[in-house]
């Protein structure tokens, strides 16, 4: 069930998506209002597809910013618009084909864009002239070779040798070991999504988002949680070798399972 903030934010958003110029041919409301999860702290989150992305000051919008892109083809808007923030991107239909043809044939594979394959398959469409519909059902099966790409993508991270990784445990190396664990976070993560065949999302709302998987380590949000909140090394890595065992044993996941153990004993 929504909740209260999201329907509120939902008739914000229709009626911007009602006084945009009909150039725009697609609006598509994604994040938590999407979703039906906005609280007080959300924003309205959209994306427009036109042939040319307007410009929303020119068009006497209440900016807060508006920039341009790779020569046009997108545009970052945050609007004020009745009270509330909306930010936006402001894409041509040709980038969004784009996108949406290089994820699925594994041409780009890092966090960003499968964020964004998620947002498409799960937002609200305000406007559309039926691209949204297809490309939400493209979107609808996840890419079976995507899986393995994204394992030893990811899994690689962990080749390294015990002692270089045991060297972020100097004093004043709190921020390196701090960046490090964010990323062995943020791999454990794309692997577990990768193993549900599922797109990876932002990692706001960890608990909900994992909740539904079935394939993941026992207690996964929790222990992110946890091993984040007292810059843990070992539960960092204990982590990343209970993920490592659910994946196929790939030559790249056998040798990082041997590393993972390996430092894991060092650490002692």
């Amino acid at each position: 069930m929504a909740t209260g903030r999201s329907e509120q934010l939902l008739a914000v958003a229709r009626r911007f998506a009602d006084a945009l110029p009909g150039s725009v041919e697609e609006v598509l409301l994604t994040g938590s209002v999407s979703r039906g999860e906005a609280d007080e702290l959300s924003d309205v989150e959209l994306l427009l597809v036109a042939r040319e992305p307007p410009s929303l000051r020119a068009l006497g919008f209440d900016m807060y910013q508006e920039d341009s892109f790779e020569e046009g083809t997108a545009l970052w808007y945050t609007v004020l618009f009745e009270g509330e923030v909306l930010e936006m991107a402001g894409w041509t239909h040709a980038r969004a084909e784009g996108r949406l043809e290089g994820i699925l044939a594994g041409e780009m594979i890092d966090h960003t864009r499968f964020r964004w394959a998620e947002a498409v398959e799960h937002g609200v469409p305000l406007r559309t002239k039926g691209v949204i519909a297809r490309w939400q059902d493209c979107l609808a099966t996840y890419p079976e070779h995507l899986v393995e790409r994204i394992v030893l993508s990811a899994s690689e991270e962990w080749l390294e040798h015990p002692l270089g990784v045991r060297a972020h445990l100097r004093p004043g190396g709190r921020l390196a070991l701090a960046s490090m664990l964010a990323e062995d976070m943020q791999n454990v993560l794309r692997i577990v999504f990768a193993l549900n065949r599922t797109w990876e999302p932002s990692w706001k709302r960890l608990p909900q988002l994992v909740a539904p998987l079935a394939v993941a380590p026992d207690r996964l949000a929790e222990r992110i949680e946890d091993a984040v909140a007292r810059g843990s090394l070992r539960a960092t890595r204990e982590l990343v070798r209970d993920t490592l065992a659910l994946c196929p044993a790939l030559p790249r996941v056998v040798l990082a399972r041997e590393r993972t153990a390996r430092l894991l004993e060092e650490l002692g």
